[in-house]
């Protein structure tokens, strides 16, 4: 799957997306739910530096490979066919540490 997925995510210069956004309220009548599809290659960090807060609880089912999350200094890692979430106004970041890429599926959702 994960070669099907990557031709997605193929830019037109040749480099890779990490993120497609495939449902949010550009599309959909619902403001409230932005749905996607993320690969997190080894050594991949998001946001890159700092932590990541927003106004949305966040969901995410791993498909494929590992993550590690960091909530308040305490790290969880999750891997293929476990699902998260990230309550809205935790600030938050992800790695993948390992040699394998890491595919996901996310969703916000407005309170």
């Amino acid at each position: 799957m994960i070669e099907k997925t990557l031709k997605m995510f193929e830019k037109s210069d040749g480099s890779l997306d990490d993120m497609i956004t495939f449902f949010d309220k550009t599309n959909t009548p619902n403001e409230k739910v932005t749905f996607g599809y993320a690969l997190f290659p080894p050594g991949k960090r998001v946001p890159e530096e700092g932590v990541s807060c927003h106004e949305h609880d966040e969901y995410s089912f791993i498909i494929k490979g590992t993550a590690k999350l960091v909530i308040d200094g305490k790290t969880t890692v999750s891997g293929p066919n476990s699902a998260g979430f990230i309550p809205a106004g935790e600030e938050h970041y992800s790695y993948n540490d390992s040699d394998e890429t890491c595919e996901l599926i996310w969703m916000l959702v407005e309170k």
